[in-house]
């Protein structure tokens, strides 16, 4: 029985045909299709490659591709048997078990997760954070601010209650008058003392701004009642009222606002 190199040579020579003309007309190098012929196999050539050119040079000689090729698997091609390991199977009472367990964590978190989102906040022991008092000097400030908001929305109370404040033995009673000095026909002179940080703004008959500044703790303001000087302030309870020296009392409540109120020399209104 004729090898496969023997018949592609001998196939060749009859059709009279050269392997460099063969080369040519397939585009596979002549020593391979020299090596068919001579039964030699490459080993730097990966053997499809070698297959894929060996059913066309059988195709170009109009030879059997299916039995060539097939005699030169069984001769030149060692097919290597694997040694396949056969895994262990795997434990399904394991497998389930870890499902379990991890079914029954998830279901632990989700619980946890909402009680802590949704039950913990409607707690009736609830813990605040402890908000620091405003210091003292802010206070005043405050005071200016409402009183501006008051005033702009037109819902400043006019309405003066009657004089309920004890009257307050005053031992330091200097004054620092900022009006006209006296003349010989007396003048009535009022005095503001302030009790606390207040801020207060004082106009004249004319609607202009004699005093308008935050007055600090123990602060006095004098001016001659004639002037008849409009008080605004953002707590009436920290403005005591001395005319001649004397107290009368205060202008109003702790907290209260006044707006353009006049006094006059017996602190009747």
């Amino acid at each position: 029985m004729d090898s496969i190199g023997q018949k592609l040579k001998k196939t060749r020579v009859i059709k009279n045909l050269q392997l460099s003309d063969i080369s040519k007309e397939l585009r596979i190098s002549e020593e391979i299709l020299n090596n068919f012929e001579k039964d030699y196999i490459q080993k730097d050539i990966d053997p499809v490659f070698l297959i894929g050119h060996l059913r066309s040079y059988c195709s170009f000689l109009e030879l059997d591709q299916t039995e060539i090729v097939n005699q030169f698997k069984g001769s030149h091609i060692t097919i290597e048997k694997l040694n396949l390991e056969i895994k262990r199977p795997v434990d399904e009472k394991n497998f389930l078990f870890t499902n379990k367990l991890i079914s029954f964590a998830l279901i632990i978190i989700i619980f946890f997760s909402f009680y802590f989102l949704f039950i913990e906040v409607d707690k009736s022991n609830r813990e605040y954070a402890l908000i620091p008092d405003l210091p003292e000097n802010y206070i005043a400030t405050i005071e200016k601010a409402n009183l501006d908001s008051s005033i702009e929305d037109n819902i400043i109370v006019k309405k003066e209650s009657e004089n309920f404040v004890k009257i307050e033995n005053l031992t330091n009673t200097s004054s620092a008058i900022a009006s006209t000095k006296k003349n010989e026909n007396y003048k009535s002179i009022v005095t503001l003392k302030f009790l606390d940080d207040t801020w207060v703004q004082l106009r004249d008959v004319n609607d202009e701004i004699v005093l308008s500044q935050l007055m600090n703790k123990n602060d006095e303001y004098s001016y001659d009642v004639d002037l008849k000087y409009s008080i605004t302030s953002g707590n009436a309870g920290h403005i005591m009222v001395l005319i001649d020296q004397s107290v009368r009392g205060k202008i109003g409540k702790k907290g209260q606002v006044v707006d353009s109120l006049v006094l006059n020399k017996d602190f009747s209104n």
